[in-house]
C-alpha cells in the first residue's frame, strides 16, 4: 500500500513539473509556439515518462501480489491479487490520461 502511494505521489509531482515548465514557458514569451524539434523532443520525453508509469505500476503489482502470497492465503489471496491488479490496471490507465493531455498541449503549442 505504501509503495502505491508513492507511485501516486510521484505522478502528481511529474504532471505538476511538468505544468509548471509549460507554465514558465508561455509567461517568458506569450504567444509563442514551439519548433517542431522541440516539440518532438517534449514528445519523445512524454513518450518516455509514460513508459516509466506503465513500467512502475506493473513493477507495484508484482510487489503487491508477492505480499498478498506471503500474507493471505484462499479466497483472501485471490482476492488480494485481483485488487492489486485492478490498482496496476487503473494507474495504467491514469499513466495513458497523462500521456494523451501532454501530447494534446504539445499539438496546440506547435499550431
Amino acid at each position: 500500500m505504501h509503495k502505491t502511494i508513492t507511485t501516486i505521489l510521484a505522478t502528481a509531482v511529474t504532471s505538476f513539473c511538468l505544468a509548471a515548465h509549460a507554465a514558465d514557458a508561455d509567461k517568458t514569451n506569450p504567444g509563442a509556439t514551439l519548433s517542431q524539434s522541440e516539440a518532438k523532443d517534449l514528445k519523445t520525453q512524454s513518450e518516455s515518462q509514460y513508459n516509466a508509469r506503465k513500467k512502475v505500476a506493473e513493477a507495484n503489482e508484482e510487489l503487491n501480489k508477492g505480499d498478498c502470497k506471503t500474507a493471505l492465503e484462499g479466497s483472501a489471496k485471490r482476492a488480494c491479487e485481483r485488487s492489486a491488479k485492478a490498482a496496476a490496471k487503473s494507474h495504467k490507465a491514469d499513466a495513458k490520461t497523462v500521456h494523451e493531455a501532454e501530447e494534446a498541449a504539445i499539438k496546440d503549442g506547435k499550431k
